[in-house]
């Protein structure tokens, strides 16, 4: 601050310093200047509060913010407490009923003189389910919940396997930018090139338009480009709950997919054990499976014991009770068993059919299991190939063809620019393998239910 004059000094003529320093002090003087410290914490370290949306984000960060955050998620955990709560209803006792009936012999409904022979019939009634009965229907319930807790847990994979997926997508299509900047760097090359052998007549002026049209085909492919960056982007914000149009800024950490250490077998194994939509399905089963056993004994009665008083209507005198009544009273089947056997056949058809979608769901696990087993397995040989055999060599048939078109012409302008279209398309097939494999690596992980070993 203090040598802010003296820099003013040597960087205005006088007359400008003349001029302008008597108001640079009064606005010193009066405040209207100042330079502020960095903000510090408690600790006496400078604040480092990095806004929302310059944040880069890693895969495990927006992971756990679509866990936090996404709305269908909470949707579906909120029907899964839903459910858990109907398996106390289903084991509760039934209602018990209170009656109260009234007697006037002389007088009218509401006489309620002891003369005139008035007399009241409170009674108490408890309804029971046959035993057995209501711990199987409470049984179901669970069993039914657990449906719904499993598809909770399947939401939850598919989700963050759809969030991995444009995760990795969007770091493909921002290293194919990264690369595409490249190439544009190589076809300027190609056109300053061509431009300098048309300038000694060493080149015809077609190359250089060819090479501007080049040029031109790769700015116009760029546009696409950041459409579906922001595209992918938008997704991505959709999953964890933010405002589509945030800005986003993401960082792969995670480690190049590769192959896991189980064989197939193995994996179709664990996906077995692992699956949350294989558990919905033998919740599913069990649940019919206990409505079976439940619907046979729908056969069997139920019954209610009543507790009654024949008393004066001086309820809250026990001493004016006169007489005392228990009964009990059995529900029955109805006639011929219609609704029993319909019910037990229609448990039973029940039954059959989740045993069915249970073992079509297995083929189709294991169907997905090994398409994305060999899917991830053909693009790391891809990836591999391109890498060691394929990249090299079309780096090197473009740093020859440069070489041999700008020093004498040996090489023609357009082997010149099938070897820079090579070098591209050599780039992309590494980029598009590696974005292969990492795509059927969360496929393989979303069929399994969880990462595999």
């Amino acid at each position: 601050m203090k040598g802010l004059p003296t820099r003013l000094n040597r960087m205005l003529p006088p007359s400008d310093r003349r001029r302008i320093l008597p108001w640079l002090f009064a606005a010193l003087a009066a405040g209207g200047f100042c330079i502020r410290a960095p903000a510090q914490d408690q600790a006496g370290l400078p604040a480092a509060v990095v806004p929302e949306a310059e944040r880069t984000w890693t895969l495990p960060e927006l992971i756990d913010e679509l866990k936090r955050t996404n709305p269908q998620l909470e949707q579906a955990h909120e029907a899964y407490l839903a459910a858990k709560l109907q398996v106390p209803q289903a084991t509760a006792l039934p209602a018990p009923q209170v009656s109260l009936l009234e007697q006037a012999n002389t007088g009218g409904p509401f006489d309620f003189k002891s003369s005139s022979d008035f007399f009241a019939y409170p009674t108490f009634t408890q309804p029971f389910l046959w035993p057995g009965k209501r711990g199987l229907a409470g049984e179901v319930a669970g069993a039914q919940a657990e449906v719904v807790g499993r598809q909770y847990d399947g939401l939850i994979v598919q989700l963050v396997a759809q969030l991995q997926l444009d995760f990795y997508q969007l770091i493909a299509i921002k290293t194919q930018r990264h690369f595409m900047d490249e190439d544009l760097q190589r076809l300027q090359e190609v056109k300053e090139v061509a431009k300098v052998r048309y300038a000694h007549n060493a080149a015809a002026f077609v190359d250089f338009l060819n090479a501007q049209v080049a040029v031109g085909s790769l700015y116009n492919e760029r546009f696409a480009l950041d459409k579906q960056i922001q595209s992918t982007a938008e997704q991505i914000n959709t999953l964890v709950g933010r405002p589509s149009q945030t800005t986003l800024a993401v960082r792969d950490a995670a480690d190049a997919p590769h192959l896991p250490a189980q064989s197939l077998a193995q994996l179709m194994g664990l996906a077995q054990r692992s699956n949350p939509r294989m558990a919905a399905d033998a919740s599913q089963t069990q649940a019919a499976d206990k409505s079976l056993a439940l619907a046979e004994k729908a056969f069997l009665p139920d019954f209610a014991l009543s507790i009654g008083a024949y008393t004066d209507p001086a309820l809250d005198r026990p001493d004016s009770t006169r007489l005392y009544s228990v009964g009990v009273s059995i529900s029955l089947p109805t006639w011929g068993y219609q609704k029993e056997r319909a019910g037990v056949g229609q448990a039973r058809v029940q039954l059959k059919a989740a045993q069915a979608g249970q073992s079509a769901d297995l083929q189709q696990l294991e169907l997905a299991v090994a398409n994305a087993y060999h899917a991830l397995e053909t693009s790391l040989q891809q990836v591999k190939f391109n890498r060691e055999r394929l990249l090299p060599q079309a780096q090197m048939a473009y740093r020859l063809a440069l070489a041999g078109y700008g020093s004498n012409g040996g090489t023609p302008f357009s082997d010149l620019l099938l070897a820079q279209s090579s070098l591209r398309g050599a780039e992309l097939n590494l980029l598009q393998a590696q974005n292969a494999a990492s795509q059927a690596y969360v496929s393989l992980t979303a069929a399994i239910g969880r990462e595999p070993e």
